[in-house]
């Protein structure tokens, strides 16, 4: 191209960037105060971020009088000392056996380097896989930069073959941003400061260590990997790929995600779109089965977490959300499993997921985030906390009023979604969950104009559910959970709301007692019913012991004979896990309805209600579950002298005729006081 047309097309894209404010170009300060001027595109590259085959010859290109430098360590090339000028071609190959970087990062004493203090971890003793990381940037004449291009790839002739046909993500940004002195992964000097100050002080005192050790993790926020807020925000270059095909390319915000978690070796992340990154949304349909309450497909995000998955455990999170996510009175978020690469290294196993935020509750309920309070673990996130006080106040008094009375049932009622009250507590006791109430649960509400058409508009408090780690027989100091009476956990933690006003409705209300007993029961005869838990357990078993077993050796700190003797170790526990699920919900239900029984003082038994369709249609049974029929017949149990609804649907060209065997009526939806078995024939024609 000539230097006249260059400068022609230099002005064309600078018009066309001063007139449409490109979300995706950031001008870049040379100096304090002064702007830079002249845009530069950023470098061409000869081939797109993905997997190939083989090894190959990279080329890149740039306008004329210009000059690209590129890096291979994910440092910005405008300003790192590992930036070379490009010449000739990049050759791009498998580096997986070469020395492991970032990951060979592990627990160091008093450094502000270590990733992790609570634990003493160290890397892992094998090379992990590694993708190629290329970035980019072009510099004229007058020493102006264009923004810096990041590519990566795959080179598929050896172990990277394998996650060609997964979800992987590519998190590339500078290394510093991570593991320099104010990275965000690591403990950074502010904690090598407070350590210092800690021992003075104890020494002044005549005072022993902390029995922590030189950190307490549960009270010093001395240490970079546990801030928070937009200042401990980063920029990076976020790579999506579904199956070899790329849906996310942007640079993003990256965030340490989580409470005690960040104490971990492998750590979550928030990441987040944002104009002055590059694009404020995230335009994708990652979350495929994601629905809002319109039963639209949700295909715009302003964040997402990664959520890590080092052990067998983290994965009974999204299990537990398999079961109960079509549970309407719960939120919980929609997951996906995935594979994470930081600056082109193996980093495990990852969910990725909505991060439950108001954008989250504004895009899945429709309502408008500016008018959302929503609070988790007891503490207000967003909106105003004056509204979350109201809220723990209400529970607290009305926890001590007289429920029996109309007049304080129907203020609760009109205050609290009392539906969404039950699947959160009949949801954390059925499946034992042994970290909460009061924790790993949230509640939130809208507070604006009511929207005609939308429930959710009607200025009730809802709950939410998340991190289901330690249930479904998940050890927890020692306990499987099978046995335990979850009823009893929620009486040592009567005074925090929302417990305080749900057991005072569950003990003294008939109403909101008997529709808690029948939730429980919709749940052992249907929502965690054997044929559903085992299907999901293959499935699991199919799809994820790869992922896991991987995961698990490579956030271990354990050394093997060899990698594969690792992998074998961990399939073989992942294994041992999703036995212990089966046997959990095998046991479960006779289990959990027994202490309620004992709990609730209940005077009637559970019975068996057998139902036989003939014709072609469906049933509702109280409203909540609508169970699958083999052979013609479904068989459940509830306990006597606690009313349930059966209601009939008939299938298209066909009409509901009539019940019959021990009740007969024509009415499609009928209220049964069960005082023994029964066998009712359901009729269409």
């Amino acid at each position: 191209m000539s230097k006249g047309k260059n400068i022609l097309v230099s002005l064309f894209f600078f018009t066309i960037f001063i007139s449409c404010s490109f979300e995706s170009r950031n001008l870049i300060e040379d100096e304090p105060g002064e702007e830079q001027t002249t845009y530069i595109s950023p470098p061409g590259f000869s081939r797109v971020s993905g997997f190939y085959p083989a090894d190959f010859k990279l080329k890149l290109s740039s306008e004329e009088n210009t000059k690209i430098y590129y890096t291979t360590d994910c440092s910005d090339p405008r300003t790192s000392n590992t930036s070379q000028v490009f010449k000739d071609f990049i050759f791009i190959y498998d580096r997986s056996i070469e020395p492991n970087v970032h990951s060979a990062i592990g627990s160091e004493d008093r450094s502000p380097r270590s990733i992790s203090t609570f634990f003493q971890y160290k890397g892992p003793f094998y090379p992990v896989d590694k993708a190629m990381i290329i970035r980019a940037a072009a510099q004229n004449s007058n020493g102006e930069w264009s923004e810096v291009s990041t590519k990566v790839y795959f080179v598929t002739n050896y172990d990277l073959y394998q996650y060609q046909d997964l979800t992987v993500i590519s998190v590339a940004t500078d290394p510093d941003n991570l593991f320099g002195d104010l990275g965000i992964y690591v403990t950074g000097s502010m904690y090598v400061e407070a350590l210092k100050k800690q021992e003075e002080e104890q020494a002044q005192k005549g005072e022993p260590e902390n029995p922590w050790g030189r950190f307490n993790p549960f009270r010093n926020k001395d240490c970079n990997y546990l801030q928070k807020g937009k200042e401990w925000e980063r920029e990076a270059s976020v790579t999506i790929f579904d199956r070899g095909d790329i849906i996310i390319h942007q640079n993003m915000g990256i965030r340490i995600k989580g409470a005690f978690t960040r104490n971990n070796p492998g750590k979550s992340f928030n990441i987040y779109a944002k104009k002055k990154y590059g694009k404020s949304t995230l335009e994708t349909d990652i979350l495929q089965d994601n629905y809002d309450i319109k039963g639209d497909l949700i295909t715009s995000y302003k964040s997402l977490s990664l959520r890590s998955i080092y052990d067998e455990g983290r994965l009974r999170d999204k299990f537990g959300r398999d079961l109960f996510y079509s549970r309407s009175g719960v939120t919980s978020s929609n997951m996906r499993t995935s594979v994470l690469f930081l600056n082109g290294e193996y980093w495990g196993f990852y969910l990725i997921q909505e991060k439950l935020d108001s954008d989250f509750l504004s895009r899945n309920y429709l309502v408008d985030s500016d008018y959302i309070v929503l609070a988790k673990d007891n503490e207000i996130e967003d909106g105003p906390e004056e509204e979350y006080l109201k809220f723990r106040e209400f529970c607290d008094e009305y926890s001590q009023k007289d429920v029996k009375d109309e007049a304080v049932y129907q203020e609760i009622s009109n205050y609290i979604d009392l539906d969404s009250l039950i699947e959160l507590f009949a949801t954390g006791i059925y499946i034992s969950d042994l970290d909460w109430p009061a924790k790993n649960d949230g509640e939130w509400k809208y507070f604006g104009e009511k929207v005609e058409g939308n429930k959710y508009t009607d200025g009730k408090w809802r709950f939410l559910k998340f991190d289901l780690d330690y249930s479904m027989g998940a050890e927890f100091f020692r306990d499987s959970g099978v046995d335990v009476n979850n009823f009893a956990l929620c009486e040592k933690k009567r005074n925090r709301p929302p417990v305080n006003i749900f057991l005072n409705l569950l003990n003294n209300r008939t109403e909101f007692r008997n529709k808690f007993v029948n939730t429980l029961c919709d749940y052992a005869n249907d929502v965690y019913d054997m044929d559903k838990v085992n299907y999901l357990i293959e499935k699991y078993r199919d799809e994820c012991t790869d992922l896991v077993a991987n995961s698990e050796l490579r956030w271990s700190g354990q050394e093997y004979g060899s990698k594969l003797e690792g992998y074998a170790f961990y399939k073989l526990k992942y294994w041992k896990a999703l036995d212990s699920i089966y046997d959990f919900f095998n046991q479960r239900a006779k289990i959990i309805l027994n202490y309620m029984k004992e709990y609730l003082q209940l005077k009637g038994e559970l019975v068996d209600i057998e139902i036989e369709m003939k014709g072609e249609g469906s049933i509702r049974i109280n409203n909540s579950i609508s169970p699958k029929f083999v052979n013609g017949k479904w068989t459940g149990k509830y306990f006597t002298r606690v009313p349930i609804t059966i209601e009939a649907f008939p299938a298209e060209g066909h009409i509901f005729k009539e019940w019959t065997g021990s009740i007969q009526s024509s009415n499609k939806k009928e209220e049964l006081t069960l005082m023994e078995s029964q066998k009712i024939i359901l009729n269409f024609e």
